[in-house]
């Protein structure tokens, strides 16, 4: 990867800076020179953040991969296993989005741009401490699923499968954590292909080993272990993709080290726990209501009928492929603020926050174009059915305005909270899903359309007010003053303390 004016290069993440007469400069890996304050073009900004999205698209894609390919087998199976399955992932979702705040990288980022880059390997030890802690009330959650859904009256034979499920997938968590933080370390400092070549792996393995324990293919004579299997190949490929980015990039390339002090119980700290959990929960708090909010609205999808939900649900895999390649964009200039705010390159961070918006507007341009004029194409990508397509079409100009706003939201946020301003994008956000896009949903669907389009026009609604909230956010934001505050977390400044 280009190291693109001054940042770091994927192989070597830090680069020294050197005092002299003449000023300060910057010495990059070959020997080069260059004045400390210099930044990058926009365009080189565009070509920074395109290569750094590509591997995050790469990771995310794979995720959703594995997720699709247990759908897949399970569906091979039965109708009971794929509903299990189903019962299973809505009740673990509303849970597992407790782990799911990714502001690692916002610390670290700043840390390494600051100059303290052992930070870097003690922050990710702090999120370790605190994301365990939390995943004992998710690991006794996915355990009480099948109480859970015969308490809502769901059929006992599902509920018990959903149960079992949920189960055997809970000793997954640790691993999670492990792999997701991990990763994050690594990406955060521009080091991008242990995560991508991690999450490749992961999806090649659970394919396979799926294919072969799941449903016995191609071994002659053998059936498989079913149902059963699924959820133990899930977990079982989680530690395999864990011990292939600790054995492959800590182990033998130590990829770690330059940002790694070694295990230190004493520099986590009070201060440092306090400094993590007080960005981290808004962010994760902030998922989990838009995850509830999304349940809320599929349920009202569900009431319309099997046709319009099936519509909905097909569409949201529209949406969250949109999302995807959002987020990886979001996720790029994320990575490039989070250092810049560490060096006190203010002028630099916000120029990558403006090309991120930018660049998204265009990406959603083309895409919203295309589903308005194109959106039978994009129907059939999932299903030739006739009264699909034409319920799709019915609601395509709602549906198009909704994933434009929603996707510009998502690059928006990474903004502020890059800035490590959580609590006012959880706020923002609350607002806009609970006092705009829900009840816009519940109002136009009662007394407007009860029908797709009522649901997307509120939708849309909603979005198009988050948009805005988190707009003014970001053009209010005192770009310096948020420099200063990444640099007292990254403990360089007079205000920083360690203890």
């Amino acid at each position: 990867m280009s190291n693109q004016g001054g940042e770091a290069t994927e192989s070597q993440p830090l680069i020294a800076v050197k005092k002299e007469n003449e000023g300060d400069v910057e010495v990059g890996q070959n020997g080069d020179t260059k004045p400390a304050n210099s930044r990058p073009t926009v365009l080189e900004d565009v070509i920074d953040i395109l290569q750094l999205a590509f591997p995050i698209f790469i990771t995310s894609f794979s995720w959703v991969g594995k997720k699709t390919t247990d759908t897949g087998l399970l569906g091979h199976l039965s109708k009971d296993a794929l509903a299990a399955s189903a019962l299973s992932d809505l009740w673990t979702m509303t849970t597992s989005v407790l782990l799911s705040g990714r502001i690692l990288g916002v610390l670290i980022g700043g840390a390494v741009g600051a100059g303290n880059p052992k930070l870097a390997g003690i922050y990710l030890q702090v999120s370790y401490v605190v994301l365990f802690s939390v995943s004992l009330f998710v690991f006794l959650a996915w355990n009480v699923t099948e109480q859970v859904w015969l308490w809502f009256g769901s059929d006992p034979e599902i509920s018990k499968m959903a149960g079992y499920y949920a189960r055997a997938l809970s000793f997954s968590i640790p691993g999670m954590i492990a792999f997701g933080q991990l990763s994050q370390y690594f990406s955060a400092q521009r080091i991008m292909h242990p995560e991508v070549y991690s999450s490749a792996m992961g999806l090649f393995a659970n394919l396979i080993f799926g294919l072969i324990f799941v449903l016995g293919w191609p071994i002659s004579g053998f059936e498989g272990y079913g149902f059963e299997a699924c959820p133990i190949v899930t977990t079982v490929v989680t530690y395999v993709q864990l011990a292939f980015l600790l054995v492959v990039y800590v182990y033998f390339q130590k990829l770690h080290e330059k940002c790694w002090p070694g295990f230190k119980l004493s520099e986590i700290t009070w201060v440092r726990i306090k400094r993590f959990s007080e960005l981290y929960f808004p962010a994760a708090l902030s998922s989990s209501s838009d995850f509830w909010r999304v349940a809320v609205i599929g349920s009202v999808a569900a009431s319309l009928g099997e046709a319009e939900v099936a519509v909905f649900n097909t569409a949201y895999r529209i949406m969250w492929i949109a999302l995807i390649l959002g987020g990886a964009i979001a996720g790029a200039a994320s990575i490039n603020m989070s250092i810049r705010l560490g060096k006190m390159d203010h002028k630099g961070a916000k120029q990558a926050g403006d090309v991120s918006i930018g660049m998204a507007t265009c990406l959603l341009v083309f895409l919203g174009y295309g589903i308005l004029v194109r959106n039978r194409w994009f129907g059939l990508i999932f299903t030739n059915d006739e009264e699909f397509l034409a319920l799709f079409a019915e609601c395509s100009v709602p549906f198009t305005i909704s994933l434009v706003f929603m996707n510009l939201a998502v690059v928006i946020e990474r903004i502020p909270y890059t800035m490590g301003r959580t609590k006012e994008v959880f706020w923002m956000g609350f607002v806009a899903s609970w006092g705009g896009q829900v009840p816009a949903v519940l109002l136009l669907t009662k007394y407007w359309r009860n029908d797709l389009v009522g649901i997307y026009t509120g939708m849309a609604i909603g979005y198009f007010i988050l948009t805005i909230l988190y707009s003014v956010i970001v053009l209010r934001s005192d770009w310096e003053k948020y420099a200063e505050l990444a640099q007292e977390r990254s403990e360089t400044s007079s205000k920083s303390t360690k203890n």
